[in-house]
C-alpha cells in the first residue's frame, strides 16, 4: 500500500510562538448499506406545521420558506393516524414523518395496540417515517423501553412494511443513550429545542458527542428541532438570539457528512398563542427576524463517505499535528509516530492523504 508522507516540522522553541488553534478532522471510509429515504447528497429539510396557526397549508409555508420534503405530524398509538395528510405529502411528492407518543404516559407499553395501529398506517401503503415513542427516558427504565420498542418494530414490520423507523433521544439526555437504544432501526434521531434566552448553550458540544457515537451506524436525522424567540418564562424576547441560532445550527450540519435530515417544529406554546399552558413561541413565522433567518438557511456537505474524527488536530506555527488515536483507533492503519511537548502525534499514515481545506484536516484514502 502506498505511503503518502506528510511531514511535520517541530518547532519547540519559537519566540514568537501562535496560540494553539484546533481543527476538525474527516476522514474517507467505507459505505455502510443505505436506509430508505437516505438521500445520496445533501440534506432532507423538513418541518412539522400543523400545530402552527400562522400557516395555513404547506403551500403557503413553501411560499413563506423554501421548498421542503419532509412533513411531520403527531398522533398518539391509539387515536386516528392523520392518513389525509399523509396522503396529501404522497401526492405532493413529499416524505410524510408520523409521531407515535403513547395514549396514556402513566402506562406507555400498550402492547395491545401495536397490531391495530400497524394495520391502520398500512392502509395505503405509503412509505413514511415513524418516530416511534421518541424521548424514551421520559416513560421508564431503558429495559422495559427497549423491549417494548423492539416488538413494535417486529409488529410494524410484518403488519405495516411501509414504515422507517426512527429512535430518537432528547439532547439533554443523551448521555443515557446506552441504556435506551434498541439497535434495531432505520434512522437515528435527535431533538432540540433551545428556550428563550439559552440558545446555544452547550448544544454544540452535546451534538458532537452524539454525532460520534452514531455516525456510522445510520443514517442521522434531528427529528425534532425548535428555536424560541420568546418566552414567557420572564417574558424575553429573544428575536436576534433565535435567528442567529437558527443561522448557526443549520450552518454547523456541514460538519456532520451522516447527519441526513433535519426536521423543525414550527408551534406558539404560549398563552400568546392561545394555549393555556405556559411556554416558548417555537413558530419560525410569526416572527419576522426569525422567518428572515429560516429563509436564507443553506446546508453544504462534503461529497463522499466522510466521518467525523472525535479527536481534533492542532495547528501550532502554521504547522498540524494528528493525534495518535484517530490513526490507531479510527482508521487502524499503519503510521509513525513523533513528539510534541510530551504527546503523540503522526506522520507518514499509510494508505491516506492529508489535506487541509476550509480549516479543516481531511484524510484521503489512496
Amino acid at each position: 500500500m502506498k505511503r503518502v508522507a506528510f511531514l511535520f516540522v517541530i518547532l519547540l522553541l519559537c519566540a514568537f510562538t501562535k496560540e494553539i488553534e484546533e481543527m476538525d478532522i474527516y476522514y474517507e471510509g467505507e459505505k455502510r448499506q443505505k436506509s430508505t429515504f437516505e438521500p445520496e447528497q445533501g440534506i432532507l429539510l423538513g418541518a412539522f406545521i400543523k400545530e402552527d396557526k400562522q400557516i395555513e397549508s404547506m403551500e403557503q409555508f413553501e411560499k413563506m420558506t423554501n421548498k421542503h420534503d419532509i412533513y411531520g405530524f403527531t398522533a398518539t398509538l391509539t387515536e386516528e393516524f392523520p392518513m389525509m395528510d399523509i396522503l396529501e405529502c404522497y401526492v405532493n411528492q413529499k416524505i410524510p414523518l408520523l409521531v407515535i407518543q403513547p395514549s396514556d404516559r402513566s402506562n406507555p407499553f400498550e402492547t395491545q395496540h401495536l397490531e391495530e395501529a400497524a394495520k391502520k398506517i398500512s392502509q395505503y401503503r405509503i412509505p413514511l417515517l415513524v418516530d416511534f415513542y421518541p424521548n424514551g427516558e421520559d416513560y421508564s427504565n431503558g429495559e422495559a423501553y427497549k423491549k417494548y420498542y423492539q416488538q413494535a418494530r417486529e409488529v410494524f414490520r410484518k403488519n405495516a412494511p411501509n414504515t422507517v423507523f426512527i429512535w430518537t433521544m432528547a439532547i439533554e439526555n443523551i448521555e443515557k443513550w446506552k441504556a435506551y437504544y434498541p439497535e434495531d432501526v432505520d434512522w437515528i434521531g435527535l431533538s432540540i429545542y433551545e428556550n428563550g434566552g439559552k440558545q446555544g448553550e452547550n448544544i454544540e458540544q452535546m451534538l458532537e458527542r452524539w454525532y460520534a457515537v452514531f455516525q456510522k451506524q445510520k443514517p442521522l436525522i434531528l427529528s425534532q428541532v425548535a428555536i424560541s424567540h420568546y418566552s414567557e418564562n420572564g417574558s424575553k424576547y429573544t428575536e436576534k438570539e433565535a435567528s442567529d441560532e437558527i443561522t448557526r445550527l443549520y450552518h454547523s450540519l456541514q460538519k456532520y457528512p451522516a447527519i441526513k435530515a433535519v426536521v423543525y417544529h414550527s408551534v406558539n406554546l404560549t398563552r400568546q398563542g392561545g394555549n393555556a399552558v405556559k411556554g416558548e413561541n417555537y413558530s419560525i413565522v410569526e416572527n419576522k427576524r426569525v422567518l428572515e433567518a429560516y429563509q436564507k438557511i443553506k446546508t453544504v456537505h462534503q461529497d463522499g463517505t466522510w466521518y467525523k474524527s472525535f479527536w481534533k488536530a492542532q495547528q501550532k506555527n502554521g504547522i498540524v499535528f494528528i493525534p495518535k488515536n484517530v490513526v490507531t483507533q479510527e482508521l487502524q492503519a499503519d503510521c509513525e509516530i513523533v513528539l510534541l511537548e510530551g504527546k503523540e502525534y503522526v506522520k507518514n499514515i499509510v494508505g491516506y492523504e492529508v489535506k487541509q481545506k476550509q480549516g479543516n484536516i481531511f484524510l484521503y484514502k489512496q
